[in-house]
């Protein structure tokens, strides 16, 4: 890809990040409480000048809670920061990405264990994430900061023995992904929102198989195959036009 000269930058970036995990049991551990924090310091200069300098602490916290031997439910909340660079249309500085992360589901085990299934709804918020300005030629270098996005949805997931050394592992989500909020001074406000997040996809399916041999002198080798499934595909990139933009449906085979 060609960036016009006046667009080059040399831009030194550099990350500490620190974690801490805690984790509680009650009542004979069937409730389990997950307390997390991170915190992240981020410094960005370029060509040698004086470096912009951010940090942030982004907490995490989860609960599970076993309703029988079987099941249980639990639920998530987790922040994000990721610093970001890049060349903004305005001239203005880019921010950092921001956003949340929401989760509740439902885990069972079945057949003794044999199997289990996942059921999830979830919530993902992200904030000043950069884009490719749709209002300039593709070469041009430019980005802007689009707003918010959110993705959220339903996924299932059921794994288990076929019979003795088949296993099966599937996973199905449906997802709502859009644009729901634009970004101060960024043209054209109405195309944008309302749009679906480029490169997102409404339904994933993803199937796979794995064996591996119980007995003989091929003991513990084994092989896999499974595939992924695309539904209803927005394109990679983002424009003017507030219809939304599809591309084929994507089948991928592995083996």
């Amino acid at each position: 890809m060609f960036i016009p000269d006046q667009y080059v930058t040399n831009i030194t970036e550099r990350y500490t990040g620190i974690y801490i995990q805690d984790e509680l049991g009650f009542l004979e551990n069937r409730i389990r409480l997950t307390l997390a924090g991170r915190y992240t310091f981020a410094s960005q200069s370029s060509y040698g000048g004086k470096p912009d300098k951010a940090d942030y602490i982004t907490p995490r916290i989860g609960l599970s809670i076993s309703i029988d031997k079987q099941t249980s439910i639990y639920g998530l909340y987790d922040q994000a920061f990721i610093p970001q660079s890049g060349i903004l249309t305005n001239g203005k500085k880019t921010q950092p990405i921001t956003g949340n992360n929401s989760e509740i589901g439902l885990k069972k085990d079945w057949f003794s264990g044999k199997w289990n299934t996942t059921l999830s709804v979830y919530r993902i918020l992200k904030n000043n994430e950069l884009t490719a300005d749709p209002s300039k030629a593709p070469n041009s270098g430019l980005s802007i900061e689009l707003g918010q996005k959110r993705a959220q949805g339903i996924e299932f997931d059921i794994r288990g023995e076929l019979f003795k050394g088949l296993n099966l592992t599937a996973n199905y989500a449906y997802t709502d992904a859009k644009v729901i909020k634009v970004a101060n001074g960024v043209s054209n406000d109405v195309a944008f929102k309302g749009q679906r997040i480029a490169g997102s996809n409404e339904h994933t399916i993803n199937t796979w198989l794995s064996y591996k041999i119980q007995k003989g002198a091929l003991y513990g080798w084994g092989a896999s195959s499974g595939f992924t499934y695309l539904i209803d595909r927005a394109t990679g990139s983002y424009s003017h036009v507030s219809a939304a933009q599809n591309l084929p449906d994507h089948f991928k085979l592995d083996a």
